[in-house]
């Protein structure tokens, strides 16, 4: 470890233009339990080479001791969080579809695909209802709406 000026890492940088291009291609999914199974799919997600980064995080405990419905995020009863992230749409949901039936819910954060399948597993009917009445009440302009962006409920509207 060194500590060091912002400057000197700088001095450091390549003076090519960056080659990167396109933003990261994320899923999220929330999964119960780390069996078998699921273990020899995820080594072969891995293998893939259309996944860059593979990421299980522990989500049990203090979690699953939250009412799903006293806030946003209801899946309160998975142990684990799945993240994976890529840069070709196609290949990492062709890898991801192996996946999904070990998964229950997502997070939304880590998620990044659009599809409109995946606000019901983002949120339950009951906790999206609840979601798309304060939309209607706090954002009916939808000026939040990045990620999924909800419509707000139309009977629910001041307007």
């Amino acid at each position: 470890m060194a500590i060091t000026s912002y400057a000197d890492i700088m001095a450091n940088a390549s003076d090519d233009a960056p080659v990167s291009r396109g933003e990261p291609v994320s899923r999220s999914g929330l999964v119960h339990h780390l069996t078998p199974e699921f273990a020899a799919v995820a080594a072969r997600v891995l293998r893939s080479g259309a996944v860059h980064w593979f990421q299980l995080r522990s989500v049990g405990g203090a979690v699953a001791d939250v009412d799903p419905d006293a806030t946003a995020y209801p899946h309160r009863s998975p142990n684990f969080s799945l993240v994976v992230m890529g840069s070709d749409p196609d290949a990492v949901d062709a890898q991801w579809a192996s996946l999904t039936p070990f998964l229950d819910g997502l997070y939304l954060s880590f998620e990044t695909s659009l599809r409109p399948e995946r606000i019901q597993q983002a949120w339950p009917a009951r906790t999206l209802a609840r979601l798309r009445a304060l939309k209607a009440t706090y954002d009916p302009d939808g000026v939040f709406d990045d990620n999924f962006a909800l419509t707000p409920a139309p009977e629910a509207s001041p307007r």
